[in-house]
């Protein structure tokens, strides 16, 4: 193991290890050149290859590095520099300091739909952008999705064989590099790798963000793997409006899978949708094992011989902290809310004397608003949010909005919908309009209720930031309630 403070090409200089996998360790460091910091991996590889097997991929590491160096994507982190080493090389990245999906859902358990279907549409356009240069990802899964602190949603860490070509050399080498509880049924039996395993991948951790739990959990590496080759995933039990999004990336046969397009279409859909509370029993997911490890060797209920899967890729090549990369959620996870809320780490909590409280981000001030109601700003101005509690909302509360919408004065006003949601009085009034110093705006009011009060929340944010900020919209749905102990 390389050790702290080493200097690597004469630039960068090793501070702390941010994750390690079966295929490296990355690690924090300094590019003392540029006076910045990187993320930079040192390869290694999986244990149980032939020496036949680790020529292999030592020959194409460099190679297909260099292919996904020419992915330039927000949503693909990007890869900075390539540096020869006396065996493996170092692989330099821009750092993001972040949390990974997979860390996301183990502290907060399962995500809100319209949360999910956001980071869904993240890593679906860098898998398009990939895709765009020949490029294929093939180990898509929470740790490898990066939530940045600034809000940025990445894919990171592409396996050591992205091209066609390079894909076509280790399955005719009979190596299938892979997660067990994320990899497409064909690349098991086949060793078939194409685009559209990449999307029964992203469904697989669409699925997991959402359920709290991957869509196969199994006591072992092997059992999971027949899982996958045999058996339907589990059926969703919290997936609500996105349920049709899994189903549809997770059809067994490559060729029936929702088409890139359709998949966007319809996670924008959900993602517009504020997410409704869905009361259900606790998933508990399989007590972690000491360590993932690769399988390896002859799979003969499978048809197929796997080299190698589940070499942990790490995906946490740009977060915060340390430890392994991938991992399993240890604890019992519940959408319905007996469990407290646990915050994301940039946000607090607000309270209306002891009418309710809600969080919002740390970084947003109070403003003045009308009587009765919290009013938050972000610095720059927006987004903005107004909560208020709804003390005898109408038996009609469409009806209701309607009549207010009639006296709405915004420039170029337009609405997007306005519906009845499951569990009445809940509402949703969705808009766009234009502000003469911002330009196109984009704005929804919801009518929700917690513990038998109801609230009216309003949230407005610039068009083109929509998408990228429905994520606080989300907690900042979920956290409005009574005050505890009121």
């Amino acid at each position: 193991m390389a050790p702290e403070g080493l200097l690597v090409a004469g630039r960068y200089r090793l501070l702390r290890t941010l994750a390690v996998g079966g295929l490296g360790r990355v690690w924090l460091a300094v590019d003392e050149t540029l006076g910045r910091r990187v993320a930079i991996k040192k390869c290694a590889l999986p244990d149980g290859l032939s020496a036949a097997q680790q020529r292999l991929i030592r020959g194409l590491t460099v190679r297909e590095a260099c292919a996904f160096a020419r992915i330039v994507h927000p949503n693909v982190v990007r890869v900075l520099d390539l540096v020869p080493g006396e065996e493996e090389p170092w692989i330099v990245m821009e750092y993001i300091a972040s949390r990974s999906l997979l860390q996301v859902i183990q502290e907060s358990g399962p995500l809100p739909p319209a949360r999910v279907a956001a980071v869904g549409l993240a890593v679906l356009n860098g898998l398009n952008a990939a895709r765009g240069v020949g490029v294929l990802h093939l180990d898509v899964k929470p740790a490898n999705v990066l939530i940045g602190d600034d809000g940025r949603i990445v894919l990171a860490d592409f396996g050591p064989a992205v091209t066609d070509e390079g894909v076509r050399a280790l399955s005719e080498a009979g190596i299938v590099l892979g997660s067990p509880k994320y990899i497409a049924p064909e690349r098991l039996s086949g060793g078939v790798s194409t685009p559209q395993a990449d999307l029964w991948s992203l469904g697989a951790t669409l699925y997991h963000a959402v359920e709290g739990r991957p869509p196969y959990v199994r006591e072992t590496v092997a059992d999971t793997l027949k899982a996958v080759a045999e058996s339907a995933p589990d059926p969703p039990r919290q997936a609500g409006p996105l349920a049709g999004v899994l189903a549809g990336l997770l059809r067994r046969e490559p060729a029936d899978r929702l088409p890139p397009s359709e998949v966007e279409v319809r996670l924008r859909r959900v993602e517009h949708r504020p997410a409704v509370p869905v009361a259900s029993p606790p998933v508990r997911a399989a007590v972690p094992r000491s360590r993932a490890r690769p399988l390896v060797g002859r799979m003969a209920a499978l048809g197929t011989v796997l080299a190698v899967v589940a070499a942990l890729g790490g995906g946490a090549a740009a977060t915060r902290g340390g430890g392994r990369a991938g991992g399993q959620l240890g604890a019992a996870a519940s959408a319905s809310p007996p469990a407290p809320l646990l915050l994301p780490r940039d946000f607090r909590w607000w309270t209306k004397g002891q009418e309710f409280r809600v969080a919002v981000p740390g970084a947003w001030r109070r403003s003045r608003g009308i009587a009765g109601a919290l009013e938050f700003r972000a610095p720059s101005g927006w987004p903005s949010v107004r909560i208020s509690r709804w003390a005898a909302p109408p038996r009609d509360v469409v009806a209701a909005l309607i009549t207010e919408e009639n006296g709405v004065r915004l420039t170029a006003y337009r609405r997007l919908r306005m519906e009845a949601l499951p569990e009445p009085p809940n509402a949703v009034w969705e808009y766009t309009f234009r502000d003469p110093r911002r330009g196109p705006m984009h704005g929804l009011r919801r009518v929700l209720t917690a513990a038998g009060h109801t609230y009216l929340i309003e949230w407005q944010a610039p068009a083109p930031a929509w998408s990228a900020e429905l994520p606080k919209l989300a907690v900042v749905l979920d956290s409005v309630g009574p005050v505890p102990g009121a």
